[in-house]
């Protein structure tokens, strides 16, 4: 089913039917449980639910794992509503409110906006909503709705503030209750009283660097996943409205995916890679010393990503069983003008750890339904490389 953007606005996410197709060739006949280390918007997930096979995912972003949840556990449209109600009558009769602690506020949303999210900032904390499942579905709603109530350009994944939207937005007025109850229609229509066919479960962690990840979550037949891409998507970025706001209101760690999301922009990128890594690093990327002269904090990004991505990928072979199958959806990105083949580089690191390539093949982007305007955008990608192996 593919969904309407106001429903899944995850950037860079994997499509439906791609996800159908992996699960389905891969994970069906595999036997055991399957692993998303970067389960993003869950669409792997979901289809692994679809198919009667229990799945494992895992993200860095809070957000990812709302989402997941949402998609995975069935929740009862009726009590969601209620809930809902219940939660804008509470913020709309509070005399008090939590202050979003962020000085930028003011630059992406006007007063009155603001006003309504720390009235249900507030109201949310009473209500401990992320404990149950209807409580995540109006999470969500809440997370959906803060791009389309902030004075955000809403074309672009990335939030910045285009002369057009000043335009069309100026003097507007988004309010965010009755987003919400919009937002929750299209929820309810899409993943209420659905049936969870599996056990599931959602972790919120840094696999880069939770080295005991494997006992937290055991041993898993395949994983089927697709990576961050080098400087393609800066994660932190693209949710740092929503991150904002929904701080304080769930189980949130704001500096942890500033500064460790895998792609990251941020900080001091290379101080705790080893050099000898740097140097394989070189070797793995030819034109990446060469680019250092002209884009050294790109070239920088490049480094710590496939530092970040040796990690992340030890680990998850950590939780991996004997014969355990990796696919893995990647493609070629062009960084400071340097064209890097980002899935031969996985490959590397995958085979260093001991295992075999099995199965390799190209999957064009245009063979995915998306809108015919990215086909022609040079920054983008024509197409992703599904890499298979044991």
């Amino acid at each position: 089913m593919r969904l309407r953007t106001v429903v899944d606005r995850y950037p860079a996410k994997m499509v439906e039917k791609l996800a159908f197709e992996l699960v389905e060739r891969y994970a069906v006949n595999n036997g055991g449980r399957l692993l998303d280390p970067f389960s993003g918007s869950g669409a792997v997930l979901a289809a692994a639910n679809e198919l009667g096979i229990a799945a494992t995912g895992i993200d860095i972003n809070p957000i990812a794992a709302i989402y997941s949840n949402v998609k995975l556990f069935s929740y009862s449209a009726k009590k969601a509503m209620e809930l809902l109600k219940k939660w804008i009558d509470m913020a709309r009769n509070e005399k008090e409110v939590v202050e979003i602690d962020w000085p930028q506020k003011s630059y992406w949303f006007t007063f009155g906006v603001i006003n309504k999210y720390e009235r249900l900032r507030k109201t949310s904390l009473q209500m401990q909503l992320f404990s149950s499942n209807e409580g995540r579905a109006l999470l969500l709603c809440y997370i959906l709705s803060v791009r389309l109530c902030s004075k955000a350009d809403q074309r672009s994944p990335k939030p910045f503030i285009s002369r057009i939207a000043r335009e069309s937005r100026k003097g507007k007025h988004y309010d965010p209750y009755k987003v919400m109850w919009f937002i929750l229609e299209k929820l309810n229509a899409l993943y209420s009283d659905h049936t969870t066919r599996m056990s599931h479960q959602m972790i919120i962690s840094d696999i880069v660097r939770n080295q005991e990840i494997s006992n937290e979550i055991g041993l898993h037949s395949c994983v089927i996943t697709s990576p961050p891409y080098i400087n393609a998507q800066d994660y932190f970025r693209n949710f740092k409205l929503e991150l904002y706001l929904l701080e304080g209101m769930i189980p949130l760690d704001l500096n942890n995916i500033k500064f460790n999301t895998i792609g990251t922009e941020r900080g001091d990128l290379v101080q705790q890679i080893p050099s000898e890594k740097i140097e394989r690093t070189y070797l793995m990327v030819p034109g990446l010393k060469t680019m250092e002269e002209t884009h050294l904090r790109l070239a920088q990004v490049v480094c710590r990503y496939i530092y970040d991505m040796q990690n992340a990928i030890a680990n998850i072979c950590e939780c991996l069983e004997p014969n355990g199958i990796i696919v893995i959806v990647c493609g070629d990105n062009l960084v400071g003008g340097l064209h890097i083949k980002t899935w031969n580089v996985i490959e590397e690191i995958v085979v260093e750890l001991g295992y075999s390539l099995v199965e390799r093949y190209a999957d064009p982007i245009k063979n995915r339904l998306l809108p015919p305007s990215r086909s022609g955008h040079k920054g983008l990608i024509k197409e992703e490389v599904v890499s298979v192996y044991r």
